[in-house]
Formats: structure tokens, C-alpha cells, sequence
């Protein structure tokens, strides 16, 4: 037995020749053999272990040292072509200042990379740490590049695969990846994030829109943007999309969705009824255009019967197709905002891609970039960032809809509240409003008689001054129409003197909207589609698809 300094550690290590042990690096059986001990590192290794873990020549072309993520890393170390974090056996070069775990060094990254799709020069590994923006996607590094020394690239290890021709839900035509953007008057926006791109690097580009529209490529190729389908010598084929009515003259059509009826303009059409709703949106029509069947009491508002059959839309990766029901007996929970609804709804046109049922109600769908709302002097976009809080309800939201010039942020729930609205509560249209805690004194609304927070959004009456919550005048029922959305479970207006009480909370039902429950021999009302007993099962029920139907 004696202690010698190993060309692989960097301690002393004890050296004994052993019938039976188990070392750090094979963790099988105890063989005969061997075995280098190091007290300081706690390593137990066997010669022919650590003979055949390095093996491999390093990247770098130097020698490793083995060492114990348990004492000798900081706890924050990752491996430099992995990135993953390293894990009790892992090796580092001194020299180059990286470390590398135990799967790395035994199945090290490819030293040469040749794919002509992507670049038509060899890629060559270097084995380093350098601080370096990689031309491929414009982001900064320190491990991992790929170099092209015929064009002094650099480029992360990641961005090898980048796909070169992709389509994406922010924009209508193909986008192709360049290592080079290229200067233009003014800033590259990116058409996702909305901030900058710097022309020097590689980002996607339009070239049918040649200088006006580009996108990160780490934006590009994010989930919730490309369908990671590369489209890359895919011959590109216009699709011929369905129109959504058929013109009979200048006022009647026949839409898709009410093909046994004609339905006739009326751009005149003045209804101040909130129990009238679109057959599309299910908002009340009010003073809008609408189309109204000549048979029944179908309607639908003028810009609800365009809405085209298919669409692309920044809410999901895929294309969406419009639904419409041939019955309103169902209730669909929209995907964005989360509300229930038995209108059109738009719905994932990817018949394998996407795990469960992806719907979307016409509201959500039909919000585009950039989005202007009323409360708001600036643009606002879906800019899939940080977590902000909605300035409307003040609720922290994970992907809001954001300004780009303020921190003003909405979730797409507030983002399609309806302008004006009535209630019961007051004779005159109350409107949407935001004064962002600049009201003196407290308000107090008139429906539940707590007090409003002036710092979120409320709805008012400008003649009466009242303040209502949103809740209270909207409720969970407010995008359903009036009917059946479930056998024995019938959507009413809340119109009568009485108002009834609800079976579960036991106060009188406010909102503009109840539920009557015929189920048995009894006769139940409920003011929200939360205060069903156990609706767990029932609102299972009222989502289901059209195939469970069948």
C-alpha cells in the first residue's frame, strides 16, 4: 500500500490491490482488481473503471481530472455540452476551465458537424469556455459553440438543428431562417416578442414581406408559436378555405350554421334586450348589424356570419376551424379565457396534434395584433413573457397581454369584456370602467352591497354614478344562451319580481342569469354554474365533444 499522485486527481490516492470491492464508477458487483482510495474526495475507483471512463480523448484535447460533485463543485456547476447539472462522478479540464459529467465523457458531442441544409461548411466542436453570441439565433454564451472557420461563426449547439423553413401562428406566410438579418430602415421588431432583433445575427425572415417582418429564432421555435413541423422543400399549396355563407342577394344569405333558414341584414336593428343574443358570440345584439333568420328567432351580428372557417391565431400553434351547433343543448369551457359558452367556437384543425380538446369561443379568437382596447392608450400584444399582473381583475397571469410601452397588462378574460352591458340593478347601459384607484372615498356596489376596488376594472352607469362589481353584473352564465344546456338543467333570464333563491348559497340570485334544475319532483335554481352540487361530474357533462355525443 502507498500514496502516489494520479495523472487523473488532484489529491494523493491510496492504492491497494484488492479481491473484492465496489467503486464509485461501476456501482456493480465487487470484483478483484486494483482500487485507487482518496480520503479528501471520498472516491473508491477501480484501475480498470477509471481506464475505461477515460478513454475518450477530451474535446479539448487535455487531460481530465475525476472528481466528486459532493465536495469538489459548488452545487451550481452544469456540464458544459449537456448543460445538465453534474451529478457525484464528473471530470473537468483545468486548463479550459469546464466541466463535464460522467455520460459526457463517456458518449462525448460530435468534434465535426457537416449539414449542408444548414450550413455548407463543416461545424468544428470547441472545447471551451468562451463568451461568444452565436449567429444563428443572436443570444450570448459561454459553452458549446460550433465554429465555422471558413465564416467565423459561432454557434450554440442547439441552434445546429434549427429548422430552416417553418410556418407559425403569428403570421400568415412562410418564414425562413438566415444567419444573417440584414440592415433596414429602423429596428427589426421581432413579431413575437416585440422587442428588437439585431440585424448582424440570424433570426426567421418573411421574404414575401421582405422588410417589415422577422422573429427570433429562440421566439420562432418556441411551443406555443411553430408546430414543429420543417417545411423545408415541402412544396408550399394555397388551401382553399370555405366561405362562411352563401350570397343569395344584397341582404339575404345562408350561413353554415343555420343552413335550413335564409337570414336577412338589418343594419338598422336597434334591441336594447339582453335576453337577444348572437347566435355566435352569444353577446346581446344591441344596436350592431345583425343577420336574423325570417323563420325563427336566430341571430346573428354581421361581423360574427364573416368570420372565416379557418384561421391561424397566436392562442394555439395549430390551425383552428370554426364549429358551430346545429343545438345549444351543450356548453363548451372556452380554452382561454375559461368561460362557458354555447356558441361558435374555434377549434385545433390538427386532427393528431393535440392532446385533449382544444376550443376556443369567438371572443378570444377573434383578438388580433396589435389589440387596442378601450381602457388603454397603447397597443397591447401576446408577447408569451413573465408573469404580470392583470390590471383589470389583479390576478397575477402567466402569459398576459402586454404593452410594450408601459406595464400595463390584461388576461385575455378581461381583454373581452364587453363594452356596455345591462342590469337590472339600473335602467340605463352600463359601461367598463378603469380610473386605477383615482376615485375618492370608498365605492360601494349596489348588487352584492360590498365595497369595489377603484384599482381593477368595474362597470358603472355615467347618469347614476353607481359602481358594480364585474362578477356580480356578468356571473359565470352571461356568454350561455337562453335554453337548455343540459337535459333538465335550463338557462333562464333573471327578469321576474322575485327573485329566487338559490338551492346551494340560499341568497337571491343577482346576476342577469339562473339555472332552474327539473331533475325529480323538484323545482331548484342556481345562480352560477359553481354553485351546481357536484359539479365536478356535471361540468364533465357539459363539456363533452361532439364525438361523445354521437
Amino acid at each position: 500500500m502507498s500514496e502516489l499522485m494520479m495523472p487523473f486527481h488532484i489529491h494523493p490516492m491510496t492504492v491497494k490491490n484488492l479481491k473484492r470491492h465496489a467503486c464509485d464508477l461501476c456501482f456493480g458487483r465487487p470484483k478483484p482488481g486494483i482500487v485507487y482510495f482518496c480520503k479528501e474526495c471520498e472516491l473508491d475507483l477501480h484501475k480498470a473503471c477509471i481506464v475505461q471512463f477515460l478513454n475518450n480523448p477530451a474535446q479539448c484535447n487535455h487531460h481530465l481530472m475525476v472528481f466528486n460533485s459532493m465536495l469538489d463543485a459548488n452545487g451550481n456547476e452544469r456540464c458544459h455540452y449537456c448543460q445538465q447539472q453534474l451529478w457525484f462522478i464528473f471530470a473537468s479540464c483545468t486548463i479550459c476551465n469546464i466541466w463535464i459529467d460522467a455520460k459526457c465523457v463517456q458518449q462525448p458531442p460530435a468534434r465535426t458537424i457537416f449539414q449542408p441544409k444548414h450550413h455548407k461548411h463543416s461545424l468544428f466542436l470547441l472545447g471551451r469556455l468562451v463568451t461568444f453570441t452565436c449567429n444563428a439565433c443572436g443570444v450570448e454564451g459561454d459553452r458549446n459553440p460550433y465554429i465555422c472557420i471558413e465564416c467565423n461563426l459561432m454557434i450554440h449547439k442547439d441552434c445546429i438543428d434549427l429548422p430552416r423553413v417553418i410556418t407559425i401562428n403569428r403570421h400568415e406566410h412562410r418564414i425562413s431562417h438566415t444567419f444573417h438579418l440584414g440592415q433596414r430602415e429602423g429596428i427589426w421588431e421581432c413579431g413575437v416578442c416585440r422587442k428588437p432583433i439585431d440585424w448582424v445575427y440570424g433570426a426567421f425572415k418573411c421574404f414575401r414581406c421582405p422588410s417589415s417582418y422577422a422573429v427570433h429564432s429562440k421566439c420562432a421555435t418556441r411551443k406555443e408559436v411553430w408546430d414543429g413541423i420543417e417545411l423545408e422543400d415541402v412544396p408550399e399549396e394555397d388551401e382553399e378555405i370555405e366561405d362562411p355563407f352563401k350570397v343569395i342577394n344584397e341582404k339575404d344569405i345562408i350561413h353554415f350554421s343555420h343552413e335550413e333558414h335564409v337570414l336577412r341584414l338589418d343594419e338598422n336593428y336597434v334591441l336594447d334586450n339582453d335576453v337577444m343574443r348572437c347566435g355566435g358570440c352569444v353577446l346581446p345584439i344591441n344596436d350592431n348589424p345583425c343577420y336574423k333568420c325570417v323563420e325563427c328567432d336566430f341571430s346573428l351580428h354581421k361581423t360574427c356570419a364573416s368570420l372565416p372557417r379557418k384561421k391561424n391565431h397566436f392562442l394555439h400553434n395549430h390551425k383552428l376551424i370554426l364549429r358551430a351547433r346545429k343545438d345549444d343543448v351543450y356548453v363548451d369551457k372556452c380554452g382561454a379565457c375559461e368561460t362557458y359558452s354555447n356558441g361558435f367556437r374555434y377549434e385545433c384543425h390538427q386532427k393528431n396534434g393535440c392532446k385533449g380538446n382544444i376550443k376556443y369561443d369567438v371572443r378570444c379568437s377573434s383578438i388580433t395584433e396589435p389589440f387596442h382596447h378601450d381602457l388603454h392608450p397603447h397597443p397591447i400584444y401576446w408577447t408569451l413573457g413573465d408573469t404580470k399582473q392583470c390590471k383589470a381583475c389583479g390576478t397575477d397571469i402567466l402569459k398576459p397581454l402586454s404593452c410594450m410601452v408601459c406595464e400595463y397588462a390584461l388576461c385575455i378574460r378581461c381583454a373581452t369584456l364587453p363594452k356596455k352591458v345591462k342590469h337590472r340593478c339600473d335602467d340605463h347601459f352600463l359601461s367598463l370602467c378603469h380610473d386605477s384607484g383615482k376615485s375618492s372615498g370608498d365605492l360601494w356596489c349596489d348588487i352584492c352591497e360590498t365595497k369595489t376596488d377603484p384599482r381593477v376594472c368595474y362597470y358603472t352607469c355615467d347618469e347614476c354614478g353607481v359602481s358594480l362589481h364585474i362578477n356580480c353584473v356578468l356571473g359565470d352564465l352571461y356568454y350561455t344562451k337562453i335554453g337548455l344546456v343540459y337535459p333538465s338543467l335550463e338557462v333562464l333570464p333573471n327578469i321576474d319580481v322575485t327573485r329566487p333563491f338559490c338551492n346551494n348559497c340560499k341568497i337571491r340570485c343577482k346576476s342577469n342569469f339562473l339555472m332552474k334544475n327539473t331533475l325529480g319532483d323538484f323545482v331548484r335554481y342556481f345562480c352560477s354554474i359553481g354553485c351546481i352540487p357536484k359539479r365536478r361530474p356535471l361540468l364533465n357533462r357539459l363539456s363533452m365533444t361532439d364525438e361523445k355525443r354521437e
